[in-house]
């Protein structure tokens, strides 16, 4: 790890982040809460709901991917890598969906999305919904350790800004279940630790445990822009096995007895 976050490509990638990047994340993070919200209030219910949801991560999706070249040397880089490392993730991650609606004795995932096209068990748009999410997430952990780099130690900046963003995931995924549950996407079944009655809390307790080594692991996909397809592929299938993680490790806090 202190290797990784000592690279000279990945610093040059830190060092490249600027304003305009930041306007890209911040309008693909608002569009995907407004149309979120759309979904999940005037259709709630609804067939429309999925209608919502394709357009949110498709536009989101499409964004990230035009500032991978439009904004060379401004950020673009950053952003359309975390969202191939996303993308992979988010493949593999219908194997956890898989285990998390056939597997678990309590708490169950439940999709409601029953008209959509489906991978293994989980909808077909939920790779892309992964990738937003991490790029959302995962860029500002960058942020915040390239403005901390210099004030500390590296270890202990990474440790800050993974820290303050995994609680950030935690938070935010609880809102989006909650809105997920309205728009009729998924819920859970009964769970020993609920959260109302439409998530189980082992969900964003997960969410925060997968996102505490997220720099480390896009360090190492930023840092290999000559191959950039293993790379992606290589730290995707890392934070695939963080979600593997983070949901075990908090299923059994919670859950087992």
């Amino acid at each position: 790890m202190p290797s990784l976050l000592a690279d000279p490509v990945f610093d040059r990638r830190l060092n490249e982040l600027t304003t305009t990047a930041d306007r890209v994340w911040l309008i693909g993070l608002s569009t995907g809460l407004v149309l979120t919200l759309v979904a999940a209030y005037p259709f709630a219910h609804t067939p429309s709901g999925n209608f919502w949801a394709y357009a949110g991560l498709l536009i989101r999706g499409g964004l990230y991917l035009w500032a991978g070249d439009s904004l060379r040397g401004k950020g673009g880089e950053t952003l359309v890598t975390l969202f191939r490392v996303g993308l992979v993730a988010g493949l593999l991650e219908i194997l956890i969906d898989w285990a998390l609606i056939h597997w678990l004795p309590t708490g169950r995932l439940v999709y409601l999305t029953g008209n959509d096209v489906v991978l293994l068990g989980s909808p077909v748009w939920m790779p892309l919904a992964w990738a937003c999410v991490i790029v959302e997430l995962g860029y500002p952990a960058l942020r915040g350790y390239a403005l901390l780099k210099d004030r500390m130690a590296r270890m202990m900046a990474a440790a800050v800004a993974s820290t303050v963003v995994a609680i950030q995931a935690g938070v935010t995924i609880g809102f989006y279940e909650y809105f997920a549950y309205r728009a009729d996407w998924w819920k859970y079944e009964p769970a020993r630790v609920m959260l109302g009655d439409f998530c189980a809390v082992y969900i964003p307790l997960g969410e925060f445990f997968m996102f505490l080594p997220v720099i480390p692991i896009m360090a190492r996909a930023l840092s290999n822009p000559e191959r950039r397809t293993a790379a992606a592929l290589e730290s995707g299938a890392l934070f695939a096995a963080a979600i593997a993680a983070g949901y075990a490790v908090a299923y059994v806090l919670l859950e087992v007895r």
